[in-house]
């Protein structure tokens, strides 16, 4: 007999929203079984039923999850009575509650596929072996992590990347058509209330020392338009929703660590890396991630191509400098783009969501590791 049951997936921020949606349209295509749980509006799109909404729980830092505790607590017990039911759990990257949902899921005889594993090289071991406790099978995104999960004797398997396989990118523009500098402050309310101010004064050093330099402010689709308005009270900028519009135009960006600086530079767009969070949160995470660097593009390429500037170095006068010198030194940022461009080459090779969904579909059927 086919298994029954919905198929629950859990996307706990856009960006996993935005790739899973391809897998859901992929699961929706073949007519299996219906997809709900978590996501947002892509997956929504996409065919999904959509029970909460990412945008309802997007904080950042320990100190923003502390708060919104008791709201968290109520999606965690909803998302389990789903599973309850469930003929498979997909998880997507958001490890802080999907790895105990994972952990649910076994308890419940529930068959586990992970797709974006949470960056565990960042993080430490631990995570690894919890995962190897609870999840069936690992879809990757980056080529590296391969090995750190096979290592552990987990079932894994590179997909490549969605930016690249899933076609969620345009082809890089040439400079001829890149107009302005893009600021990209991220993608959650806190984050972007924390960071816009900092993008803000760099702009202001940056059009005193380049006057013809324009600028464009990315908007989160799952921020109030005003938090940017009061930002940029006063100063010319044009906010556009697109984000890959945003940066896919620009001759250089500068780009809160996350997703966004992956997509910055794969559309070949050179960029400076901010980070800055509460004292509090920032001691807590030093404590607890291993690696140096907070670019994921930096990680990727094992060196500081896109400079980083982090906690007290992320001061407007160093990043305008920064910016300028991506904009003006041509040696450098010829060498930078092709980092960039060898970056994409290592990121393909997979059939991304296709695999997914066939990955999910043959756990559901019951073979689950390989």
């Amino acid at each position: 007999m086919p298994p029954t049951g919905d198929i629950v997936l859990c996307a706990g921020e856009l960006s996993g929203d935005m790739h899973a949606a391809h897998v859901v349209a992929e699961l929706r295509a073949r007519a299996i079984a219906r997809v709900v749980g978590m996501a947002g509006a892509h997956c929504a799109e996409a065919g999904m039923d959509v029970r909460h909404h990412h945008r309802d729980y997007a904080v950042i830092g320990f100190t923003g999850v502390l708060a919104g505790l008791p709201k968290f607590y109520k999606l965690e017990r909803t998302m389990k009575s789903l599973i309850d039911r469930a003929s498979l759990f997909i998880a997507v990257d958001y490890p802080g509650l999907n790895l105990r949902l994972c952990e649910h899921a076994r308890r419940r005889g529930v068959p586990v596929l992970y797709y974006i594993a949470p960056q565990v090289w960042a993080w430490g071991a631990g995570r690894v072996q919890r995962m190897r406790r609870c999840v069936d099978r690992v879809a990757v995104v980056l080529p590296f992590e391969t090995e750190i999960y096979r290592q552990e004797g987990m079932a894994v398997e590179f997909v490549g990347h969605p930016f690249v396989v899933d076609h969620e990118l345009p082809a890089p523009r040439p400079d001829g058509k890149r107009q302005w500098v893009a600021l990209l402050p991220g993608s959650r309310e806190s984050e972007v209330r924390h960071i816009l101010p900092l993008l803000v004064a760099t702009a202001r050093v940056l059009a005193r020392l380049r006057p013809q330099t324009r600028f464009v402010v990315a908007q989160s689709p799952v921020v109030a338009e005003n938090i940017y308005q009061d930002a940029l009270r006063g100063f010319d900028a044009r906010l556009e929703r697109d984000a890959v519009e945003a940066l896919a135009g620009a001759c250089a960006a500068v780009v809160a660590s996350g997703t966004a600086t992956l997509q910055s530079a794969l559309l070949e767009t050179p960029l400076a890396i901010v980070y800055r969070t509460s004292a509090l949160n920032y001691a807590l995470a030093r404590r607890l991630v291993t690696i140096d660097r907070v670019g994921l593009v930096n990680v990727l390429l094992g060196s500081e191509v896109a400079p980083e500037f982090v906690q007290e170095r992320a001061e407007p006068d160093e990043i305008a400098r920064a910016i300028i010198a991506l904009v003006e030194d041509s040696a450098r940022r010829d060498a930078t783009i092709a980092r960039f461009r060898a970056l994409r080459a290592s990121l393909g090779g997979g059939t991304g969501a296709r695999r997914v969904a066939e990955m999910a579909l043959e756990l559901r059927a019951g073979g689950a590791a390989a």
